[in-house]
């Protein structure tokens, strides 16, 4: 793979980490982010280039893409700068916290015929990734998929209070955070015929958005559905796929996939050569590849359009698709 430089639009975690596994993997990276004084201090400690003027610097420099890793409400704007520059786009999930832009931003993209990438890191986790080859889809009954994490304590350090998550302005709610539930339940099973949504704030916590809710959606032969909130101290994240002739698949995240077959258990275990970050760092390899080879992502920003549109209809600020 040639060495591509490569814009990291956002300082914080989800940047810092693709900014880390980038270099891993032999890019030249530069970061932009608004507090300079944090953008100077982590750039000078990992030798990247601080971007001070990020319209002046997207004008000179000759990037191979940009990853825009902002709060929600801010990835549209950044994505469009990209995309006018003439800038490959990878754009962390959800796509945005309204359909404000997007319109614009998909035809820019394609009229420039660019590559643009949403980011579902899920996909990229072995459990899912052997699911997904190994599925039959047409004798899929039912599936149950739980998502739980204690939102105070994701960023050590941090007043949660301030953080995207807990702000509607910026994008926040449990709903909008937790696309990735529904984008591999859409990547698994396809796109629902109709769905609905209950969700509500129910915790103790100083947010102005939802903190749990639950997808009901419903296919011409299946139902599936998700529940996902920021409550749960113990963190939990698994799915279990029933069929028509009752046997199982379940999976936990991190760990293995069981199959439950009429001739016994199929046991897939990862635990012992699994770590976080291993999705990610695939997930830029990926992503950097097509690029190189120029062909599309499979998570292109169409399908995160379509995750948006589910997500956004079930708070009921967009009509149901």
């Amino acid at each position: 793979m040639k060495k591509k430089d490569i814009l990291v639009i956002g300082a914080g975690s989800i940047g810092r980490r693709h900014a880390l596994n980038l270099s891993k993997l032999g890019a030249r990276v530069s970061m932009y982010d608004t507090d300079q004084t944090s953008l100077l201090e982590f750039c000078k400690s990992k030798s990247f280039t601080p971007v001070l003027n990020l319209e002046r610097d997207m004008e000179k420099c000759n990037y191979s893409a940009a990853i825009v890793c902002t709060p929600n409400h801010l990835h549209i704007p950044y994505a469009q700068m990209g995309a006018d520059a003439g800038i490959h786009l990878f754009i962390e999930k959800p796509l945005s916290h309204s359909f404000e832009g997007i319109a614009r931003l998909i035809d820019t993209v394609k009229a420039k015929k660019l590559l643009a990438m949403a980011g579902f890191n899920l996909r990229f986790e072995p459990g899912l990734k052997f699911i997904k080859k190994n599925l039959d889809l047409k004798n899929v009954a039912f599936a149950i998929i739980e998502y739980g994490s204690y939102m105070p304590e994701w960023r050590k350090g941090v007043d949660y209070r301030k953080t995207y998550s807990a702000n509607k302005s910026m994008g926040g709610g449990i709903i909008l955070d937790d696309v990735h539930e529904l984008d591999y339940a859409c990547w698994l099973f396809g796109y629902p015929d109709t769905f609905h949504a209950c969700y509500g704030k129910y915790s103790s916590f100083e947010i102005d958005v939802e903190d749990v809710a639950d997808f009901h959606m419903k296919y011409p032969d299946k139902l599936v559905t998700i529940h996902a909130d920021y409550l749960q101290r113990h963190y939990t994240r698994s799915c279990k796929i029933c069929f028509r002739d009752g046997y199982l698949t379940e999976w936990v995240f991190g760990d293995h996939v069981t199959e439950y077959t009429e001739t016994g258990e199929n046991i897939f275990s990862y635990r012992d050569r699994f770590t976080a970050n291993d999705m990610y760092l695939e997930e830029m390899r990926y992503f950097l590849t097509r690029v190189e080879n120029g062909t599309t992502p499979e998570s292109n920003l169409e399908n995160a359009a379509k995750i948006l549109r589910i997500a956004l209809a079930a708070k009921k600020e967009m009509p149901d698709p």
